[in-house]
C-alpha cells in the first residue's frame, strides 16, 4: 500500500525534478540566444565590411583613383624629361605607362556615363532619390460600343514624386521644400 509519505516524497522529487529540468532548457534558450547573437554580430561586421569595399569601389573612386594615377605619371615624366641622367628608354616607358592610364581613365569615364545614363529611368529626375515602384496595369473601357484595355504606367520615386503616363501626379517633396526655402530667403 502507498503511503501518504510515498506520495509526499515523489510529488517533491517530481516538482525538484521539473525545477531542473526547466531551469537546464532556460539555460540551454539563452545559450542558443547568445550564440545567435554573436552570429549576427560576426554578419554585421562582415557587412560592415563589405560597405566599406563597396563604397571605395565606387565609380567616383576609381575614377579619382586614376585621374591621380595620371597626374603621378605626368610629374613623373616631366620629372624624367627634365632630368639629364634619364635615358630615352625611360622616358618611352612612362610615357606608355602615361597613355595606359588615361585609356583606362578614358573607359572608365565612358563607363560612369553610359551607367547614369541607364540609371536615368531609375532616379527621381529633381533630386536623384531611387525609384520605389513602377507599375503597368490595364483599364478596361468601353469606345464607339468596342471594349478596349488602356494601358498604364505609373513610376513612384522614394521622394514622393509619381509619375502616370508621363504626367506628373504629385511633385518632388524635396524639390519643394528647396523651393519653399529659397522663396522664403532675401535675394
Amino acid at each position: 500500500m502507498i503511503t501518504n509519505e510515498t506520495i509526499f516524497f515523489t510529488q517533491i522529487v517530481s516538482i525538484v525534478g521539473f525545477l531542473v529540468t526547466l531551469f537546464w532548457l532556460y539555460r540551454l534558450l539563452v545559450e542558443q540566444k547568445d550564440a545567435t547573437i554573436q552570429l549576427q554580430r560576426a554578419n554585421i561586421a562582415f557587412l560592415n565590411d563589405k560597405l566599406v569595399d563597396a563604397k571605395l569601389q565606387s565609380p567616383d573612386v576609381l575614377a579619382q583613383s586614376l585621374a591621380g594615377r595620371v597626374k603621378l605619371f605626368e610629374e613623373e615624366l616631366m620629372r624624367l624629361e627634365h632630368d639629364k641622367s634619364s635615358t630615352a628608354q625611360q622616358i618611352t616607358a612612362k610615357e606608355a605607362e602615361l597613355t595606359c592610364a588615361r585609356t583606362e581613365a578614358e573607359a572608365l569615364t565612358k563607363k560612369i556615363i553610359h551607367a547614369r545614363e541607364l540609371l536615368r529611368d531609375y532616379l527621381c529626375p529633381h533630386c536623384g532619390a531611387p525609384l520605389v515602384e513602377k507599375v503597368y496595369h490595364s483599364e478596361p473601357v468601353e469606345y464607339q460600343g468596342r471594349e478596349l484595355d488602356i494601358d498604364h504606367d505609373c513610376s513612384t520615386f522614394d521622394c514622393g514624386y509619381e509619375i502616370v503616363d508621363g504626367l506628373e501626379r504629385h511633385p518632388c517633396k524635396v524639390q519643394c521644400r528647396s523651393e519653399t526655402q529659397n522663396n522664403g530667403r532675401l535675394v
